[in-house]
């Protein structure tokens, strides 16, 4: 064959192959298929159940406090809140006869006595009332006796300290006597019995 066309021919057979490089390298690349997932379906979810709010409570309070007046407290609140609200205890108030962990009553008046005072039979701590309707379920008057912590907590001028105290007493000592007996128990004094006299009375269990 001629030398010039093996020529001819190789020169051919570059330019095949080359074009062919060529058409390789620029032919896009397929691109990996994308698979649509169906749209999620709506699922019903069950409402929060509503949780009722206390409502707060009306009560007024009057004697020796600084700033007697009606005031509106949470459910929940105790003596203790409402003197608070109403600026606290004046100077000469009688402690002995004032129960801070008396559990608030709405629509209730609550009056806070100077010693020798008398506490109006229209006030919610008053004994007489108490006597009848008694506070947190308790049935007034308690025996002495039998009496449990929370109940002698519920007394004018016992809080848990000296309620804990008689608990205290009566276990060591066995059951009272007589009210008058509550005078061995450290902190309670003759006025504290006297104050009592509506709200306890002495039986042997």
């Amino acid at each position: 064959m001629n030398k010039p066309w093996i020529l001819l021919l190789s020169g051919l057979l570059i330019g095949l192959l080359a074009a062919g490089v060529i058409l390789l390298i620029a032919q896009p690349r397929q691109g990996v298929p994308i698979t649509l997932l169906p749209a999620p379906s709506a699922t019903a979810t069950n409402l929060p159940s509503p949780t009722k709010t206390p409502e707060p409570i009306l009560v007024q309070i009057g004697g020796a406090v600084q700033t007697p007046g009606t005031y509106t407290l949470v459910s929940e609140a105790r003596l203790e809140d409402l003197i608070n609200e109403a600026g606290g205890l004046a100077s000469d108030a009688d402690l002995d006869r004032i129960n801070l962990t008396l559990k608030l009553q709405d629509g209730s008046y609550y009056y806070l006595p100077i010693p020798g005072d008398d506490i109006p039979a229209t006030a919610a701590n008053a004994p007489g009332y108490l006597a009848s309707a008694g506070d947190d379920g308790f049935t007034y008057p308690l025996n002495l006796n039998t009496a449990t912590q929370e109940e002698l907590e519920s007394l004018p001028g016992i809080g848990p300290s000296k309620a804990a105290d008689i608990l205290a007493y009566r276990d060591v000592n066995g059951p009272f006597a007589t009210l008058e007996d509550l005078a061995n128990v450290s902190g309670i004094g003759e006025a504290t019995i006297e104050n009592l006299c509506d709200y306890l009375f002495v039986e042997q269990p």
